[in-house]
């Protein structure tokens, strides 16, 4: 079949067989076809997120504000949950199956006979809808890393790195000095960047100098304070080097580490914004899947795509200030994931560990998984055959309402507990 016809779902059945391996990193393919694209940014704010874990929060926080502002937003992030769509947003609405197949289609045009990954194809299509577009601002997510990475073809006016810590690797290896300067790949000369991580590598600050690029780093640059259960601070300055300072700001529904990083990324990035479009924006932000309740069938879930030891602390600490008898955990993952050190810093809040197998390639078995299982830990454990499994069989067995189910783990058993308790990714 001439792909010039395909469907969407066609064309992501493509892509997902069409490069020998998922993971290839480096830029020469992608910048090839990227050069032959010819698109236009020249008055497109770009913003680049890189980190291993708050990306997601801060580039919806950033939407926000600028939508809060008036400006016309584009954003692109990655995984999805449920439909692939998800992953292209324009003005906070996800793009049509249409408009994705065009975009699609433009780059495979491109390509020649150049072959590119699933995540390097889509990045392209993005990029591609976008320039189509034409908005004020582009705010763009960093799949792996940053100095590799398919979204790195395109200069950042302001790039951002949210939070270091030791994820994918077999990719990325398992030292943060190394880590930190992989992410700092986004920077450019010239060009401001921020770091929000509070213990940061020096590796970051390296690069930036070596570079000639002003990086703002939290606690050095500009600081935040929280001052209450509901209010906050934060100071710092513009791209001009003038003082700007917010005394008494709402706390967010994400993560203040990450709306602290956030504005200052706004006020480096020569779009201007009033306190009341940041303060409205923090406020609306919200992403899909990270502390997000949902009820089904008389019991709430807290939906969690924590998946990696930094992220799994966090979701533990926010666990803990909740008022719950014990945290009945629905956990899959990944077999390339730090499972054991994810599930040590799940086991201080988990009473009973609902283990499932993720059908999906790099997924594993409830039973490879229950060989992380912390040894100390004498909460109950139960193996289920999916996501779907584990939930019914929690309903079935009618536990306390006063006991919290949590589903967590990866973006993949989110994704199939939303399928089940039939929410929609908006």
């Amino acid at each position: 079949m001439n792909r010039s016809e395909f469907t969407l779902e066609q064309w992501l059945s493509w892509m997902e067989n069409n490069h020998p391996v998922a993971i290839d990193l480096g830029l020469a393919r992608v910048q090839q076809v990227f050069t032959r694209l010819d698109l236009d940014f020249r008055q497109v704010c770009v913003i680049t997120v890189a980190g291993t874990n708050g990306k997601g929060s801060t580039v919806s926080m950033l939407d926000a504000i600028y939508r809060q502002a008036g400006y016309k937003t584009a954003c692109y992030t990655s995984p999805h949950l449920q439909i692939y769509n998800e992953r292209v947003r324009l003005n906070g609405g996800l793009v049509s199956d249409q408009q994705l197949v065009s975009a699609f289609s433009a780059v495979d045009q491109a390509c020649g006979d150049i072959s590119l990954t699933y995540f390097e194809m889509g990045t392209l299509a993005a990029l591609w809808l976008i320039a189509e577009q034409q908005p004020d601002v582009a705010i763009l997510e960093v799949g792996l890393g940053g100095r590799l990475d398919a979204i790195n073809v395109l200069d950042a006016d302001v790039a951002v790195i949210t939070t270091i810590d030791i994820d994918h690797v077999d990719w990325l290896g398992d030292d943060r000095e190394i880590i930190g300067r992989e992410k700092a790949g986004i920077f450019r000369k010239g060009k401001p960047a921020v770091c929000g991580e509070l213990n940061p590598p020096a590796s970051i600050a390296e690069y930036a100098r070596e570079l000639g690029c002003e990086l703002r780093q939290v606690n050095q640059s500009y600081e935040y304070h929280i001052k209450s259960e509901r209010r906050w601070s934060w100071e710092g300055c513009d791209l001009q080097g003038n003082i700007v300072s917010f005394s008494d700001l709402p706390l967010p529904q994400l993560p203040v580490q990450n709306a602290a990083t956030a504005i200052q990324a706004v006020l480096l990035s020569g779009l201007p914004c009033s306190p009341e479009s940041m303060a409205a924006g923090l406020q609306t932000a919200y992403v899909a899947g990270r502390m997000e309740q949902v009820a089904y069938q008389g019991r709430l879930f807290i939906l969690d795509v924590a998946h990696n030891p930094q992220s799994a602390a966090y979701l533990a600490d926010q666990l803990k200030q909740a008022e719950a008898d014990g945290i009945v955990l629905i956990l899959g993952m990944l077999a390339d994931k730090d499972c054991a050190s994810v599930m040590q810093s799940l086991a201080t809040v988990v009473a009973s560990w609902h283990l499932v197998t993720l059908d999906v390639p790099r997924g594993q078995t409830a039973e490879q998984l229950s060989a992380y299982l912390p040894k100390v830990n004498q909460a109950s454990v139960m193996c289920h055959v999916s996501v779907d499994a584990a939930i019914s069989h929690l309903i079935l067995a009618d536990i306390p309402t006063s006991k919290k189910i949590v589903v967590a783990g990866s973006f993949y058993t989110v994704g199939d507990a939303y399928r089940v308790l039939k929410r929609e990714v908006v």
